[in-house]
């Protein structure tokens, strides 16, 4: 069932397990879904990615942006936070909406929800590519995962707000504990002068794409990150392997942090299929804020998505 949200924005019903906020932009034959990394809502494809996307492929493709119940336009998230189940709500999104077997491009988190989908509906995705590649498998998971918990530590201070959507009177506040020390490595309170400037700069630019996310989100994400990885490894072992006949795309920089690009390469040889790029100085989040970075990045996504969208309707007739 589709109703309107809070906003005014149309949301898909997902039976009792919340609902999900989403948006169309343009107008084709073929649909390009866009996932969210992080908590970020959908507005995180507005600055950069999506106008690229739009000028690149023209006519050919619409676009689907949506927020993961918990996050930005959706309902609270009332269950246990898994991957595999982010897979079957946006199957469940797809189904309200008609869409049967869309290309998918996921960032960050994005990308694992992306490779969620190709173990749950191998069959309902006509191309997929990520960038900026979480790998459940990688031998440096534990390792570069570890830094969440820095975050959950941080988020002990604001526990009064876990039940709050980030709004624009508590937003500084959960920039400044949690994302200051992600984004420039030490503490507000160890910033100089200086630093704090830059932040504040900084600021204003990431609130879009935050703004009404749950914080008891970003503690469910950084959670999952932490301790609830290993419930979900042996599926994504036994199924990646497996994935046959999906054209897969992988984009990673050289200068990632969150994401190594190892772990991309380790991906890539996981997906027999799969073709890698990497980018020379590119870091995580570049491509969302930065045009330098965004556009080596989409110019090789859409180079990648024209020859899928004009060959997807052949492989349909088989």
């Amino acid at each position: 069932m589709i109703l309107l949200g809070e906003k005014g924005m149309p949301t898909v019903d997902l039976h009792g397990r919340g609902t999900v906020a989403y948006c169309w932009t343009g107008e084709g034959p073929e649909t390009i879904v866009l996932v969210n990394g992080s908590v970020f809502n959908y507005h995180q494809w507005d600055k950069q990615a999506l106008p690229m996307l739009r000028r690149g492929l023209g006519d050919g493709c619409r676009f689907l942006q949506y927020d993961y119940v918990g996050i930005g336009g959706s309902s609270a998230k009332n269950a246990p936070f898994k991957m595999l189940d982010l897979a079957d709500e946006l199957r469940d999104l797809l189904d309200a909406l008609s869409v049967d077997r869309p290309h998918l491009l996921g960032i960050s988190k994005g990308s694992l929800v992306g490779q969620a989908y190709l173990i749950r509906h191998p069959d309902r995705v006509q191309s997929f590519c990520g960038l900026g590649n979480p790998n459940l498998l990688s031998k440096d998971t534990e390792q570069v995962f570890s830094t969440f918990q820095e975050r959950l530590d941080a988020l002990e201070a604001l526990k009064e707000l876990w039940p709050q959507r980030i709004d624009r009177e508590n937003y500084a506040r959960i920039f400044n504990v949690v994302f200051v020390p992600s984004l420039l490595g030490k503490t507000y309170a160890d910033l100089s002068l200086g630093e704090r400037l830059r932040a504040l700069l900084v600021r204003p630019m990431v609130y879009p794409a935050l703004e009404g996310t749950f914080v008891q989100s970003m503690v469910d994400l950084y959670s999952y990150y932490v301790t609830g990885i290993s419930e979900e490894e042996p599926a994504f072992a036994q199924a990646l392997p497996e994935v046959r006949g999906v054209p897969i795309l992988l984009l990673n920089g050289t200068a990632d942090a969150t994401t190594p690009v190892r772990m991309s390469r380790e991906l890539a040889k996981l997906l027999p299929e799969a073709e890698l790029s990497e980018f020379e100085g590119v870091t995580h989040m570049g491509p969302m804020m930065l045009r330098k970075q965004a556009e080596p990045i989409f110019d090789r996504y859409i180079t990648f998505a024209r020859r899928e969208v004009s060959g997807g309707s052949t492989r349909d007739r088989g």
